[in-house]
């Protein structure tokens, strides 16, 4: 074997949820779908073997990830084993040794890994980039295990299509969950606007409120691009919008003394949502896929999306506002 991985004192249950994660979790920077088999040494003892195709910066995210899975609150007794292969990654001089990969007990770091060769030099490797060769001691143990000797193993897999229409599930549970909670949220503070503008009085309440429920809201409708990809939730957030511009034209009409952000940026809501529909199906009719706006290393198409999209938020009504 090449790629595997060892791990004790855990269970075979957890073992195969903590990889399934992880591949969920890397689908989208693997090129082909990842098989892995999942063997039983004995009750706390299991072996993975590794996907071959599963290059060193990829396998060291899983020993990483496998010692410190999401979702369990113990860490996994996590030994990998591999070759050194990637140029870019490790030195020269070890190209084509056998590795131990691990986490040392002592870690406090939790984003890298140890690597030691079979000449007991041991590199360690910052997920940041960093590789550098580190004086420790630890015994070199490639373990001498023959596969064919153990019983038949899982496959463990899961295609892209799997991953993708099980995430869209869950982003979906998680809208839902969203558009219980933000709602209510915004009605109190709407709530709280009313009482410090026309009850109390309190300019300073007013101000605060004023400005989280315009600049909450249009952040809110901005950044949550897959909420407004289901038409329902868009539906909704149009309704919330249109009540949010009457609310600001009826501070414009009983305050017309006061020129806050409910008047000015009243309608920004509404403008992006109105703007965001049209724009976003001729993207999807241009390029062939949903336009991005909640990740940095977007791509530069994503960008002028963002900045078209942004503007509506922002720019455009004040622009409407002057022109009153």
């Amino acid at each position: 074997m090449e790629n595997f991985i060892v791990i004790k004192d855990s269970s075979y249950d957890d073992i195969k949820k903590a990889l399934l994660q992880w591949i969920e979790l890397y689908t989208d920077d693997l090129t082909f779908e990842v098989i892995f088999e999942l063997y039983k040494i004995n009750d706390e003892t299991f072996l993975i073997k590794v996907d071959k195709r599963i290059e060193n910066e990829d396998f060291n995210y899983l020993v990483n990830y496998l010692c410190y899975p999401e979702d369990f609150d113990y860490t996994f007794n996590t030994q990998g084993y591999t070759v050194a292969k990637n140029k870019e990654l490790y030195p020269s001089e070890i190209i084509g040794k056998k590795l131990q990969v691990y986490v040392p007990d002592d870690d406090k770091e939790y984003d890298i890994v140890y690597a030691q060769t079979e000449d007991h030099e041991i590199y360690k490797i910052e997920f940041k980039g960093k590789v550098y060769k580190i004086n420790d001691l630890k015994a070199f143990n490639y373990p001498n295990i023959d596969i064919g000797q153990l019983s038949k193993p899982e496959k463990i897999k899961l295609s892209k299509v799997d991953i993708k229409e099980k995430q869209k599930k869950t982003e979906i549970v998680n809208i839902k969950k969203r558009f219980k909670i933000i709602p209510i949220v915004i009605g109190f503070i709407l709530l709280l606007n009313i009482l410090s503008l026309f009850v109390i009085v309190n300019n300073s309440i007013g101000t605060i409120t004023s400005n989280i429920l315009i600049i909450g809201l249009g952040v809110w409708f901005f950044g949550d691009y897959k909420m407004l990809q289901i038409n329902k939730y868009y539906n909704y957030s149009i309704l919330i919008a249109i009540l949010i511009l009457a609310y600001a034209n009826l501070i414009d009409y009983y305050l017309p003394y006061r020129l806050d952000v409910i008047k000015l940026g009243g309608s920004s809501p509404l403008s992006l949502l109105i703007f965001q529909k049209p724009l976003r199906l001729i993207f999807i009719r241009l390029f062939k896929r949903e336009p991005i706006v909640d990740k940095i290393d977007s791509s530069f198409l994503d960008y002028i999306y963002q900045i078209i999209l942004f503007s509506t938020l922002s720019i455009l009504p004040i622009i409407i506002y002057n022109l009153k």
